[in-house]
């Protein structure tokens, strides 16, 4: 079962996460513009909409908004690639399995093999 809400600790790890599986197979430095631009904004955005709960717990939809948004308003020329795409699919996946890999993420997200996902991230450089 796919948990729902997650603390702030567990959406920092698994953006940490999944940006850094991203920048691993794609072949790219974890601190590029592309990434400092949308991870700048998601956070911008988290911040200015964090309402205050007794768990301090986030719903995964908000979570899913914020990231998509700040994906497409930071991309550079204005479109999201494969690499940020892939960003944004690993963390989420990485929100829901920690433990997971690009295996998960190829598999869970585009039915794809590792591989083929890894070609994709790396033309996208």
């Amino acid at each position: 079962m796919r948990t729902t809400s997650y603390t702030r600790e567990q959406i920092e790890k698994a953006t940490e996460d999944g940006f850094g599986m991203a920048a691993e197979h794609a072949g790219v430095p974890t601190d590029n513009p592309d990434f400092n631009r949308t991870l700048t904004t998601f956070w911008a955005y988290f911040t200015a909409t964090d309402t205050y709960t007794p768990e301090r717990t986030h719903a995964r939809e908000h979570v899913t908004q914020l990231l998509n948004r700040a994906t497409d308003d930071a991309a550079h020329p204005g479109c999201a690639d494969d690499i940020d795409n892939f960003a944004v699919n690993a963390t989420l996946t990485l929100l829901d399995d920690p433990d997971a890999t690009i295996t998960d993420v190829a598999t869970e997200c585009y039915g794809e093999d590792a591989a083929t996902v890894t070609g994709w991230l790396r033309a996208a450089t």
